[in-house]
């Protein structure tokens, strides 16, 4: 329930086995205007990365951190997994590195927290796979419960607290249903956070998870809009959906149509992007903290956000 690829810079991608079979999309495009001359925001403000920008990865299973492990060290990275054996891994392959994997779940409280494994350990959870989806749907077969195993959990904020560290810049979450809490559990990092990438159902794939209207009401109240909707994943109980049921299309602004065929099943996860109101609200935005956002931004791929951020500070750069 992550990105669509299965291979992702070398290492598997953990949600590949949930991913049905992508098809080509058929595209009627305008060629996009060009982008604004890219900022070097080196040049711009030379101590304007006055920090360190904070990643934090939940649920960070076969690895994660390749595109943060720059060479100007711009990025500390910490990523969580309840997993020991996987931990360990991972802090060996990034050893003497930025990157320091945390052997903890997080929830919405402290404590000790029953972890139902699953066939495939990617869909393992802090909450009971629901048996009528994972023993009748073809695609969830991965998820079916197969064993429960006792584990530490703590807070986001608690954590954050423990180990001194104050601001977080980008959160992903992908914790098989126990987005929200976490997400709760965390409310005063927050309002240090730029952007945030969440796995969210539409349907609970989880007995009792939250979806989709539950985590998006939390997040506006805390000062999000979401900014995009990418990999949304369809089942279907015959898990054939060979045939084209309709079409649909995206459409971007005025200049972009993208067309696509649309197949059987039921909508139901999908990972959803979020974007702190502060990053869109230039004039409020002191200069190093829109220079940190541009950093951060491009990082993350979204142009769109940086081409937002950069054009005032294109015209008012020195020529």
């Amino acid at each position: 329930m992550m990105d669509l690829k299965a291979v992702l810079s070398g290492f598997f991608n953990k949600k590949a086995v949930l991913l049905p079979q992508a098809v080509p999309a058929m595209t009627a495009a305008v060629s996009p205007a060009p982008a604004p001359a890219a900022v070097d925001v080196r040049q711009l403000q030379p101590d304007a990365a006055d920090r360190k920008l904070v990643v934090v990865d939940i649920g960070c299973r076969w690895g994660f951190a390749e595109r943060f492990m720059r060479d100007d060290g711009l990025f500390r990275v910490y990523g969580f997994d309840p997993d020991i054996e996987e931990c360990q891994r991972l802090n060996q392959r990034y050893g003497g590195s930025d990157v320091s994997i945390v052997p903890l779940g997080l929830a919405g409280v402290a404590g000790k927290r029953r972890l139902f494994m699953t066939h495939e350990p990617a869909c393992s959870s802090l909450i009971e796979p629901d048996p009528a989806l994972t023993e009748h749907y073809p695609a969830l077969r991965c998820a079916q419960h197969v064993s429960t195993v006792e584990v530490d959990t703590t807070t986001l904020d608690a954590w954050a607290a423990t180990h001194g560290v104050s601001h977080i810049d980008y959160i992903k979450v992908d914790t098989q249903g126990t987005e929200l809490e976490i997400l709760k559990g965390g409310v005063h990092i927050l309002q240090s956070t730029r952007c945030l990438e969440v796995e969210v159902e539409f349907n609970p794939i989880y007995l009792g998870q939250p979806v989709f209207s539950d985590v998006d009401l939390f997040l506006r109240s805390q000062g999000f809009v979401l900014w995009k909707l990418t990999n949304q994943v369809h089942y279907s109980r015959d898990g054939a959906p060979d045939t084209p049921i309709g079409d649909d299309t995206i459409y971007y602004d005025e200049r972009q149509q993208v067309k696509h065929p649309i197949y059987g099943g039921q909508i139901y996860w999908a990972n959803a992007h979020y974007v702190n109101r502060g990053v869109l609200a230039l004039a409020a935005a002191d200069e190093s903290q829109k220079l940190r956002d541009i950093s951060l931004f491009e990082t993350l791929g979204m142009p769109d956000v940086t081409r937002h951020l950069r054009q005032p500070m294109v015209t008012a750069a020195p020529q």
